[in-house]
């Protein structure tokens, strides 16, 4: 929800509609782009990669445990 309403307030600026454009688009260009890039590695990249670690710890726990056995 912050995500949309800073990419959303960014948008007017990045758009080149103020009196600074030439100074300020870049700025607000790289601003979104930082917060859309964040905002997917949060919903996405860091449940997957949790998923991932969990099935390869339990894998390696049934390893372990048949070798012991």
């Amino acid at each position: 929800m912050t995500t949309i309403a800073m990419v959303a307030g960014m948008l007017p600026a990045a758009a080149g509609v103020d009196a600074y454009a030439g100074f300020r688009a870049p700025m607000a260009v790289a601003v979104i782009g930082g917060f859309i890039a964040s905002t997917l590695l949060s919903l996405v990249v860091v449940p997957v990669m949790f998923a991932a670690m969990n099935d390869l710890s339990s894998w390696f726990g049934r390893r372990l445990k048949g070798l012991s056995s």
